[in-house]
């Protein structure tokens, strides 16, 4: 019995030895699309972003709110609640927009490759008021590799919506991020597409801070187009990990 225990603590030495160093991660997430990290057991990462973009129809603001808690065996649950205040044909709207379910496997994080790759899905659900779109369903790919002092970090979600006006249509997302340096202050630059009947492509450029092991702040400015409309903006948001 004593032999039994004695094994299993080896064995488990020994796959602890052999699981890969984690990446150091220059940011914990974009503006505008997460990265490849998948939060360990018992870790929480809540994130809290302000959107304002100046449209022909008016100021539209967004409120993401997102949590992350990791479960174990590169397995992580997320949610999110968005509020906006947006006009749409003249009228003024305002409230809790959509909510956000989602699973997240990590397949790849490793320090010594510069490395890091997730999957998995993700589901919406939004208000008439805001969206045409009754549902939305789609898988994630996510990706990130440390070049030196370059990361590169790619988010691509494709899936289908459920329309208030015809059954399914397909959509997709996609994410390109990039970060300089790894330090208490890092540059990052976005491009940030969604493919529907009216498609968005947004670029954004800003800073993360990090005043502290636990904390990101980060402000930032964007430029784009939705449809035919030209799009100017301004981000700020918090990270918050725990523990740090």
């Amino acid at each position: 019995m004593w032999l039994g225990g004695v094994l299993a603590l080896a064995v488990g030495a020994r796959a602890e030895a052999q699981a890969p160093e984690p990446l150091d991660w220059p940011v914990q997430a974009f503006f505008l699309h997460d990265v490849a990290q998948v939060q360990e057991a018992g870790e929480v990462q809540v994130q809290a972003a302000f959107q304002a973009r100046d449209t022909p129809e008016g100021m539209q603001l967004e409120v993401p709110l997102e949590a992350e808690l990791g479960l174990g065996r590169q397995l992580q649950l997320s949610g999110a609640l968005h509020w906006e205040r947006a006009r749409d044909m003249g009228e003024l709207q305002r409230g809790f927009s959509s909510v956000e379910v989602g699973a997240t496997y990590g397949l790849v994080d490793s320090a010594a490759r510069g490395l890091a790759l997730a999957s998995g899905l993700e589901a919406s659900f939004s208000r008439a008021a805001f969206s045409d779109n009754q549902w939305t369903l789609a898988a994630r790919f996510l990706a990130f590799q440390q070049v030196g002092w370059l990361g590169l970090s790619a988010d691509l979600e494709p899936g289908v919506a459920h329309s208030r006006h015809q059954p399914l249509k397909p959509r997709a997302e996609l994410g390109l991020g990039v970060v300089l340096g790894s330090g208490w202050i890092c540059p990052t630059g976005e491009v940030h597409a969604e493919l529907e009947a009216e498609r968005t492509l947004e670029f954004s450029g800003g800073v993360k801070v990090k005043p502290g092991p636990a904390v990101e702040l980060g402000a930032g400015a964007l430029i784009g187009k939705h449809g035919a409309e030209n799009i100017l903006g301004a981000l700020a948001s918090i990270v918050i990990s725990y523990p740090p």
